[in-house]
């Protein structure tokens, strides 16, 4: 910006010169005079007088507004105590209307009370909290209707018990003169806060005709800052222009980089109870940039019904800081009627109170995954019925071999007894050939035929169990990984005493996860750290729990034959062992059992192994928060998207 005046402007430097006057003087000065130093300078003259003058207004206000804050926090406690006493009177009423008639119709409103009462009690506490006096008085009125609440719960336990007309009238006085007394105490409680009320009110009267007269001169000096300061706005504009570009520009860029990755921007404002949604977001959805309504129930309407409770029970988690991420996956009604998948994921920003303010993130349109995600589902259930059906149907054919071949060993046995008498007129010749056929060549090959038959009905057995590991349902409660592991040492016991193996367990932890799952994990672990122990050496095994933010991680090592890098892709496959355990019995299914289970349990497993030296597992299972009441915190807005 240039000013004009009778000299002329430096379009350089910004200097406002004159040939006469006062100018030339205030152009000698050290530091010349530039126009935004005169802005500047009138600017603080002018703001010191203003920052005067708002002392004196915000001074006025403050006591209003403090006046205002305590009247409503009064007010406020006064319909909290209020709300206690309804609920007191329908659980009183409720129960004595049981008691005299014996009909449970009266009980409905003692239960909608019962329920409502401990939020009005806690919510009671919580505003009296900081305020001494009034807290010991509310503690004082708590206990009184914690003791009438017992009362009225112990004589509907006994109406329940021994029926109508059980319960003295003596008991009933009691229980009168109890909510006589409770009552008592809240009118008085009542009165006493509006006594307070009025006496504050009275004080602060007068000095609201003072702070019109101060608002009107605020009003005549803020009008000449306004105009100070747009002048120097006008100025600085042309900087302001450089920013915004800039702005624009990085804007600009952001948009590209969302629409390139097809992500839909939204914000929740829970605070009004509104939800911003970007084009690409309502793109998503099939709708146009004005046709979806900014409120939050709007939002909620889209969520389909069968996702809703979960949707929100991941938001309420996150809203109270349950869990540190928000990733939320559910569907949303497409305009055209169908339901899309959608994963969301945000940043939520808290007042100091703890109270969220507003939640900022993506949505991402995952429908396809979902697709493929299902397909692949049912091939794996295919997959797991024909392993059942087929293992299965094979034990019936085993049933019947092992079965035969124990009739034609007994057949063979009763042909020999019958032939043996007669070796002499069979001649030495034929009987020894006789001889070696039914004492030797069919024994033998009908011990090879059983041999075969138990190995196929282990390997049937193996696959049902591995079949089952997908109907298999995990029930997730609090483990103590110590002593399952200690129980699966337990049945472990022969074979380590017989092998001298020295066993060394570190503290485990307790954990959230299944403890069926983790007993089979670790069985199956220990198990084949025993077994495949170097022959002739001391074993060792060693269990130990590293713990980190998101997992705990089991390492279960040995000083056993370890594992061939070659044979290494073997380790988890079904029917595949490494070529150094040909001595030891097996078929290659425990470790991919052991794998397919812990994929169940959201976990993992891996390896590292020298040959010759030992080989250590490492199995990690997620970390899971216990399943807690609700919280009584009321979230305002969390019934929206």
């Amino acid at each position: 910006m240039r000013v004009k005046t009778a000299g002329f402007t430096n379009p350089d430097k910004g200097l406002i010169t004159a040939p006469q006057g006062v100018w030339p003087i205030l152009m000698k000065m050290p530091w010349g005079l530039n126009v935004k130093h005169l802005y500047l300078a009138f600017f603080s003259v002018i703001s010191i007088a203003l920052c005067a003058f708002s002392l004196v207004i915000y001074d006025q206000y403050q006591k209003s507004q403090n006046l205002n804050d305590y009247m409503r926090y009064e007010y406020e406690n006064i319909r909290r105590t209020k709300n206690i006493l309804m609920d007191i009177v329908d659980m009183e009423t409720g129960v004595r209307g049981y008691v005299l008639t014996g009909d449970k119709t009266y009980l409905k409103p003692y239960e909608i009370a019962s329920d409502r009462l401990p939020g009005e009690i806690m919510a009671l506490r919580q505003a009296t909290y900081y305020e001494s006096n009034a807290f010991a008085e509310t503690n004082s009125l708590l206990d009184r209707v914690d003791s009438l609440q017992k009362l009225l719960e112990s004589q509907m336990n006994y109406m329940h018990a021994h029926g109508r007309g059980q319960v003295s009238q003596n008991a009933l006085s009691i229980q009168r003169a109890q909510m006589d007394e409770v009552e008592t105490i809240i009118e008085a409680s009542i009165a006493h806060r509006l006594a307070s009320v009025k006496t504050r009110r009275d004080l602060v009267e007068p000095r609201k005709t003072n702070f019109f007269y101060i608002l009107v001169i605020g009003t005549i000096l803020g009008v000449g800052i306004v105009l100070c300061g747009t002048i120097l706005i006008i100025r600085l504009e042309s900087e302001n222009e450089d920013i915004r570009a800039l702005n624009e520009g990085a804007e600009a860029r952001f948009r590209s980089v969302m629409n390139g990755t097809n992500d839909g921007v939204f914000e929740l404002n829970f605070i009004n109870e509104t939800i911003y949604m970007s084009k690409e977001f309502k793109a998503m959805l099939g709708y146009g940039e004005d046709e979806l309504d900014t409120d939050m129930h709007t939002f909620s309407a889209l969520v389909h019904p069968d996702d809703f409770d979960a949707y929100m029970q991941v938001r309420h988690d996150y809203i109270i800081k349950q869990t540190p991420t928000y990733n939320n996956i559910f569907r949303l009604k497409h305009k055209d009627g169908t339901w899309r998948w959608m994963m969301a994921r945000g940043v939520g920003a808290w007042d100091k109170f703890g109270q969220i303010r507003t939640m900022i993130g993506t949505h991402t349109d995952i429908t396809e995954q979902k697709n493929r995600e299902e397909e692949l589902r049912q091939l794996n259930n295919d997959m797991e019925a024909f392993t059942y059906i087929t293992s299965h149907d094979m034990r019936s054919p085993l049933v019947n071999l092992k079965g035969f071949s124990h009739e034609l060993a007994l057949a063979v046995q009763e042909v020999d007894d019958l032939l043996e008498p007669q070796q002499k007129k069979l001649g030495a010749e034929a009987w020894a050939r006789l001889e070696h056929i039914l004492r030797k060549d069919i024994p033998e090959a009908l011990g090879f035929i059983g041999n075969a038959v138990d190995r196929m009905d282990t390997l049937t057995t193996a696959i049902l169990d591995l079949s089952r590991i997908g109907k298999f349902v995990y029930r997730d409660e609090l483990v103590d990984a110590q002593a399952v592991f200690d129980k699966c040492l337990g049945a472990q016991s022969y074979e380590i005493s017989s092998k001298a193996v020295e066993v060394n367990v570190k503290p485990l932890p307790k954990l959230i996860t299944d403890p069926i799952a983790l007993e089979q994990v670790f069985s199956n672990l220990l198990d084949n750290a025993v077994k495949y122990l170097k022959p002739g050496e001391p074993g060792r095994i060693e269990m130990s729990c590293q713990e980190t933010s998101r997992d705990y991680i089991f390492t279960l090592r040995d000083n056993g034959r370890g594992i061939d890098a070659e044979d290494s892709d073997r380790v988890f496959n079904i029917f595949r062992r490494a070529r150094n355990t040909g001595d030891v019995r097996g078929l290659g299914l425990g470790m991919a059992f052991v794998k397919a289970t812990l994929r169940k349990m959201n976990g993992a497993i891996w390896f590292d192994s020298q040959l010759g030296v030992g080989t250590a597992f490492h199995v990690s299972l997620p970390k899971r928060m216990p399943v807690t009441a609700s919280n009584d915190q009321t979230i305002k807005g969390e019934d929206a998207a």
